[in-house]
């Protein structure tokens, strides 16, 4: 399992349909929303590998 590096929740790779690639790497999600985050600003959650997402 990966983790969403929006929220932290862990996530199954194989099975999610929100995926994003950054710098040529695949990043996973639980949700749309935390997708949209992370495609606003991917240096913010690869630069300290912690979410940081306010609920």
């Amino acid at each position: 399992m990966e983790q969403d590096l929006v929220c932290r929740v862990p996530v199954d790779e194989k099975t999610t349909a929100f995926k994003s690639t950054y710098q040529g790497k695949e990043y996973y999600f639980c949700c749309e929303e935390c997708k949209a985050d992370f495609d606003d600003r991917p240096q913010v959650y690869t630069a300290s590998g912690e979410g940081i997402k306010d609920s």
